[in-house]
């Protein structure tokens, strides 16, 4: 192989090529360093070498240096989804070649000229990306063991941003960064007047709100983000491709530079960045603002009180007139015919029409974190907007009122191209704003009590609503996911909208961690109420699919589904598997005392996954099952710790 010739060929297309000590990646020539400003003319030192290095920082040249013998997961494959989510176009300038180690260069060139820096390291410290700028070198083929993928060609010029863009992906590959739970430096005690932290302004604040709700609300912007952390961006910065980190776990925020407010290198809870922005720094007034918000309200003042309930005994004849008046009114009456709702959303299989929503009512899309449910609903909203089957299977019945689409999770350009998204699976133009159609993202509201008065008044203001989908619904809850008071009026809330806009809601929850069922009280409660429960789940044998099962509905059961991304505007549905025509199993008396000892002191999930695999039925048989044994008082439930336990000997809850 002709090294001299390969060294002119770099020189050609812009590089600045120097020989190496043979068998080597040490420089051949001393002062190597010059040639960043002045390249090698002679180009006979190369008749002695076996290996070509380069020199960095010649006319801009720079190098990304990924060293992948230290990775412990697929960080690479992390890293070029994070540069493809926030520059496309971006890693097709790259030269890149394959090092001797394995790992990664990526060769370009910028105006402005970085050192070299060690971006990030993995949990045990070892640098894993680094930069190669000014006063650093490279080894490139033919040196042995290195591999351009693809052909050598003109370097191609990047501005600063993409750059920036690069070394802020890299960045968030770091495993070092400290992840733990937020600092709790609380307002002194002459501030706390008494309370305990749950009923504090800045307990409950804390409870509904992350950091990054915080940030944004101030202004902060969101540059990157991957599965452990969300890598955000102060106002005015014009120097650096970030500010900080939001960690999604624990919701604090670690600003790593000291060109913030902040304390740098520090966690800083939702409750910490709301001070330091909305106060600065000032605890008395940022108290006094929650309060003044109705944040830190007593519990005793949330709870019906006794006098609310009706006092029979005491009443006037007026109160009992108005109270038998009700209750005549809400008397079913059999001898007056009801018309069956009106469909909203339908799915077509096999030449069969199953109902997935109605007019009237609403739906539960629930699934883990990434299981791809925005692109579901993504096709349920082009349905609902258009005349158009999406999909083949989807087909909508109201795209002659208004649809409207709540997000309340993504930033601005996510959001944009969710619509664009929706509208082009519609089979229409991404650039014209359609009037049957709104999408509204809240992520920038404050606090979920905003997020909720403005979903009221959207169901209030707007007339002839078909379908609507608030994605996701515990943003609306400003207790959480396990406050049960807050969880039966959110239920009551969706059924009261959708009875007065005669609509159909769709909304969205996340899943336990540990099993399939939709997240605390206000997921068990919607689950309850909702018309149809769909899950979604990554598909575990294709990694651009997702499985949907219909968890629960009121309406012929539908096929599972598989879906799959085929790319950002399209999705592909298919029957996953026929619905097995078989008859419903009729559970004796028998079968259920059988049972009873064997299902004793497990959980209900527990409990359920044993009928499964016992009795060999599906899930939402065994779900069947167990309610009917509960709703005959042959258990109840036991508390052990957090969880309830089935206890035979009891017969209440």
């Amino acid at each position: 192989m002709d090294i001299k010739k390969i060294a002119h060929k770099y020189r050609d297309h812009g590089f600045s090529p120097i020989p190496l000590v043979r068998n080597s990646k040490r420089p051949l020539l001393k002062g190597w360093q010059q040639h960043a400003e002045t390249p090698i003319e002679d180009f006979s030192v190369f008749d002695k070498t076996n290996g070509v290095g380069l020199v960095m920082g010649f006319d801009g040249i720079q190098c990304l240096d990924i060293d992948a013998k230290y990775f412990e997961r697929d960080e690479y494959n992390e890293f070029k989804l994070l540069i493809e989510d926030n520059a496309p176009d971006l890693m097709g300038k790259m030269i890149i070649q394959q090092t001797q180690s394995g790992g990664f260069h990526w060769i370009f060139k910028c105006s402005e000229i970085a050192g070299n820096e060690k971006l990030s390291k993995n949990s045990k410290g070892e640098v894993i990306f680094e930069t190669r700028g000014k006063g650093g070198q490279i080894v490139v083929w033919p040196t042995k063991g290195y591999k351009i993928l693809g052909k050598i060609t003109d370097v191609v010029e990047i501005s600063p941003d993409e750059r920036n863009v690069i070394w802020m992906c890299a960045k968030m590959m770091d495993a070092t960064i400290p992840q733990s739970e937020p600092i709790k430096n609380q307002p002194t005690e002459s501030v706390l007047d008494g309370d305990s932290d749950d009923s504090t302004p800045w307990g409950e604040f804390r409870a509904t709100n992350t950091a990054l709700d915080v940030l944004l609300h101030y202004g902060w912007t969101i540059v990157s983000e991957n599965a452990r952390m969300t890598a955000v961006l102060r106002p005015g910065e014009t120097t650096s491709e970030c500010s900080g980190y939001v960690f999604k776990d624990s919701g604090s925020f670690f600003p790593f530079t000291t060109s913030t407010q902040f304390e740098a290198e520090k966690a800083h809870d939702a409750f910490q960045c709301f001070v330091v922005l909305g106060h600065n720094g000032d605890f008395k007034s940022a108290i006094k603002d929650l309060r003044d918000q109705g944040f830190g309200e007593s519990n005793e003042s949330r709870k019906v009180s006794d006098d609310a309930l009706f006092d029979y005994e005491n009443a006037t004849p007026e109160q009992l007139d108005e109270m038998a008046a009700l209750l005549q009114s809400l008397e079913v009456d059999s001898t007056i015919e009801v018309s069956e709702p009106e469909k909203a959303i339908t799915l077509h299989f096999g030449g069969d029409e199953y109902v997935f929503g109605t007019m009237g009512n609403f739906s539960l899309i629930q699934g883990k974190a990434k299981s791809r449910k925005s692109y579901f609903l993504s096709a349920l909203m082009a349905a609902a907007i258009s005349t158009n089957t999406i999909s083949n299977h989807v087909r909508g019945h109201v795209h002659d009122k208004v649809n409207i689409y709540i997000d309340t999770e993504m930033g601005d350009w996510h959001s944009a191209s969710a619509k664009k998204r929706i509208l082009t699976m519609a089979g229409l133009d991404p650039r014209v704003n359609i009037p049957n159609f709104k999408h509204y993202r809240f992520r920038g509201l404050l606090t979920n009590k905003e997020r909720l008065k403005l979903t009221q008044y959207i169901m209030k203001s707007f007339d002839n609503i078909g379908y609507v989908v608030i994605d996701g619904i515990v943003d609306l809850a400003s207790k959480g996911v396990n406050d049960e008071e807050e969880a039966t009026e959110m239920a009551s809330k969706l059924l009261q909208w959708t009875s007065e806009k005669d609509c159909h809601i769709s909304v969205v929850l996340h899943e336990n961690k540990n099993d399939r069922n939709a997240k605390g009280h206000l997921g068990a409660l919607l689950t309850q109420k909702a018309e149809t429960a769909v899950s979604l789940a990554k598909s575990e044998n294709t990694p651009s699919a997702s499985d949907i099962v219909a968890e629960y509905t009121r309406n012929i059961e539908f096929p599972s589904m598989e879906m799959v991304i085929t790319s950002y505007d399209s999705i592909e549905l298919t029957e996953k598997e026929a619905l097995q025509k078989i008859e419903e199993r009729v559970w004796t008396s028998n079968d259920m005392k059988r049972l009873l000892p064997l299902i004793n002191g497990k959980s209900k999930t527990a409990a359920i996954k044993f009928i499964e695999d016992t009795e060999n039925v599906p899930k939402r048989t065994a779900t069947k099952l167990l309610n009917e044994m509960e709703a005959n008082k042959m258990f109840g439930y036991r508390k052990e710790g957090p969880k309830l336990m089935i206890d035979k000997n009891f017969s209440i809850l």
